[in-house]
């Protein structure tokens, strides 16, 4: 009985014949690459099982590495449902930062040194306290607050705190210095200033550095680098390595792998370039892409058959990807049977969608696995409200309760506040630069020197002001009181619109660099929130509540088959029932990807599509894509993936355009459609509908083509190239 007939037997586990391939592929290096739904953990613990009992490897010879320490624990316990009690010595399944952290530790004792860790939690309450005394607190956060607001001059908000955190991990994990670190984009001023003047601080003693998480990545590769004896070790230790989700690793974990897996190469790499949507956190897919430039002898396996979705999911899933350019062709396939088609919804509007939604989830069987998706965290909030008006239970998988602490909210709280009593100095030093009145720092000290019972703004009055400034502090004032009379939805607008809340932001977000679509995203949701509530007070309690509805939501996991989820989070997960939401330009693709994409940068674009990517591919049977045309006021568009789908299902009003004109869904990856960066004055091209021509004019938005037949034509460039319908065209064309 060989090896696969004994682990049927006995496990249960049938291997297709490239899941076989992979297991008994045991020397030289190993590409695997696994799509979705694939058996990807399965076949990897039976290649362990393989090399053990087959090969006769110690277990402890043999390391696994992945990312999160959930997968790594996933990996173990499957192992041993598998092959338990088959010798006492274990395998060493591992996250990367586990091992590196390892290495450090012992190399620095080696040379007689410590260190401390500066990681840990702390809550933002205690980071505003700040500290007492001299000397900074020795954690990650204290460490950055502090040199920030020596550089710059000025607080620190906790978007910055987040975004220069975000920064810091980028540049080291893909080993970055020198000029490079100006070159990376970061809504942070003096971004690349604070992070030096870090890591000269985290090394001021040098018997006892401080170190962060990506710190025992970038000492872990340097110490493999220069101390041989340390690296020969592990060399002879480990004679079989292999890295799961390695689409997830960044520059630095791939050169350590690489190095632990020298000289014999005995690597087995698994992983899916397709699924590749850290590239914010140092994830690097070239990394994969060069994997045969890496390794010239090295093998490249492709496990295709998803055994997860049905074949409506996983076809629409397989072409839609092929938008992308930079991975590797695969042709993802399922023996499941169709099940039902991938709807989408196109509603009115953002209220629409949470009313469609929350009556589509009321419908959910007993026990049905259902999961709504969406790309940024406080798309959960608005949807929790509803879902408890509605008492429908939910686990929140990635709880972010920053919201609720955001400057913005805490801004608006303080308007409200404000208008119940215009005698609070203390609230007015908080929020005068925000509004329309134009109260200075030195009007602000004046109405701190003595403490009054008359309203801030006739104190103001009563001072020698210029007429504008007169006139703004009488129409605050007259706002204000209508603002406490007001319900909540509409003072926000007033605060808004009216007090110029909004043109503040716009403002702040143009000087120190912060996402003013994202305030305005948080401005709106808060704006969901109050609609239907009587009072402001109403509203404040509310927040509250929905603050520990979502805290508390995490004690639902096991019971509710309803999961609220990013779609970051969701990768490597599962479900009967899958909603996508929020499914518009400026989200997905954020207006980033696509201002870069504009740019012929098509990296994060690239990104964007794999994300939906993931998303689509984690429903089983069940696949609904969520949009819409107004969110409040703002007209939005859905987004171009959007489109792309649409062509890849063909709706039945398009399909009996489509027979008529004889056509197909494009195929994305065809070489001779024409692609962004080939986009250029002069160009012959070939249009679907109006043949040839010449591209005479073209920007961010519109191209301008002169055809032979058609004549001058200015048409919508994304349109074009999200549909397939420009070829690149090699003959001369006549133009008029």
């Amino acid at each position: 009985m060989d090896f696969f007939e004994r682990m049927e037997q006995e496990t249960g586990v049938l291997l297709n014949d490239v899941q076989q391939q992979a297991v008994v592929h045991t020397d030289g290096p190993l590409l695997l690459l696994a799509s979705p739904g694939s058996g990807k953990t399965t076949t990897l613990n039976m290649k362990i099982g393989y090399l053990i009992l087959e090969k006769n490897v110690e277990p402890d010879r043999i390391m696994a590495v992945t990312f999160s320490k959930a997968s790594a624990r996933d990996m173990s316990e499957r192992f041993d449902r598998f092959f338990s009690g088959l010798t006492n010595e274990k395998v060493h399944f591992s996250t990367i930062h586990s091992f590196a952290y390892k290495v450090v530790r012992e190399s620095l004792r080696k040379n007689g040194q410590d260190f401390q860790l500066i990681e840990g939690n702390i809550s933002d309450e205690e980071l505003k306290k700040g500290w007492d005394g001299p000397e900074v607190p020795l954690h990650k956060k204290f460490i950055l607050k502090k040199l920030y607001e020596d550089t710059n001059g000025v607080q620190m908000t906790d978007d910055e705190m987040d975004e220069l955190m975000r920064y810091i991990s980028f540049v080291k994990n893909r080993m970055m210095e020198g000029k490079e670190l100006e070159r990376v984009p970061c809504q942070v001023k003096k971004a690349s200033d604070i992070y030096q003047s870090y890591e000269t601080f985290k090394k001021k003693d040098p018997h006892k550095p401080l170190l962060d998480f990506d710190d025992m990545l970038t000492y872990c590769h340097q110490i493999l680098l220069d101390d041989v004896e340390i690296l020969s070790n592990y060399q002879q230790q480990f004679e079989y390595i292999l890295t799961d989700e390695s689409q997830d690793n960044s520059l630095v974990q791939h050169e350590i792998v690489e190095l632990l897996a020298k000289p014999q190469n005995n690597l087995c790499v698994v992983a899916d370039d397709d699924q590749s949507i850290f590239m914010w956190r140092g994830s690097d897919v070239d990394k994969l892409l060069d994997f045969e430039e890496t390794y010239p002898n090295g093998t490249v396996l492709t496990m295709a058959q998803n055994y997860r979705s049905s074949e409506d999911i996983v076809n629409v899933s397989n072409q839609f990807i092929k938008r992308n350019k930079k991975r590797y062709a695969k042709e993802m396939f399922t023996e499941n049977e169709a099940y039902a088609p991938i709807e989408i919804k196109n509603l009115s509007n953002y209220e629409k969608q949470l009313k469609y939604l929350t009556e589509e989830l009321e419908k959910r069987e007993p026990g049905e696995e259902v999961a709504v998706l969406y790309r940024n965290n406080a798309s959960a909030v608005p949807i929790a409200d509803q879902l408890e008006k509605a008492g429908i239970d939910f686990y929140m998988k990635d709880i972010d309760p920053k919201f609720f602490k955001h400057w913005v909210v805490e801004d608006i709280l303080n308007f409200m506040r404000f208008s119940y009593n215009d005698r609070r100095v203390d609230i007015l030093e908080r929020i005068h630069t925000k509004f329309n009145a134009y109260i200075s720092k030195k009007q602000i000290f004046f109405l701190k020197k003595k403490v009054s019972q008359a309203s801030v703004f006739d104190r103001l009055m009563e001072r020698d002001l210029p007429d504008y400034q007169a006139k703004n502090i009488k129409k605050a004032k007259k706002l204000f009181k209508d603002i406490n009379e007001m319900e909540p939805a509409q003072a926000i607008r007033t605060i808004r619109e009216k007090l110029g809340y909004d043109h503040a932001l716009q403002k702040m977000s143009d000087k120190f660099g912060f996402n003013a679509e994202h305030l305005m995203n948080i401005l709106n949701t808060l704006e969901k929130i109050a609609e239907g509530l009587g009072s402001l007070k109403g509203f404040a309690d509310r927040l509250k509540e929905l603050e520990k509805l979502l805290q508390t939501s995490k004690y639902n996991k096991n019971k509710s088959a309803l999961t609220l989820t990013t779609f970051h989070s969701a990768k490597g997960l599962e479900y009967d029932k899958v909603y996508m939401i929020d499914l518009v330009n400026g989200v997905i693709p954020s207006k980033d990807d696509m201002d870069t994409y504009r740019n012929k940068e098509t990296g994060p674009m690239e990104e964007a599509v794999r994300l939906f990517y993931v998303g689509m591919t984690r429903a089983r049977t069940h696949l609904e894509l969520l949009t819409y045309n107004y969110k409040g006021s703002e007209r939005v568009t859905e987004s171009i993936f959007l489109m792309n789908v649409r062509r890849i299902i063909q709706p039945e009003g398009e399909k009996k355009t489509l027979k008529k004109r004889k056509r197909q869904a494009p195929d994305l990856s065809d070489e001779n459609l024409l692609r962004l960066d080939e986009v250029e004055i002069g160009r012959n091209i070939l249009h679907r509908k109006f043949g040839p021509g010449v591209i005479k004019e073209y920007d961010s938005d519109q191209i301008g083509i002169q055809f032979e037949e058609a004549g001058y034509k200015e048409l919508l460039l994304q349109v074009c190239l999200d549909n397939g319908l420009l070829s690149k065209c090699t003959e001369g064309i006549k133009s008029g």
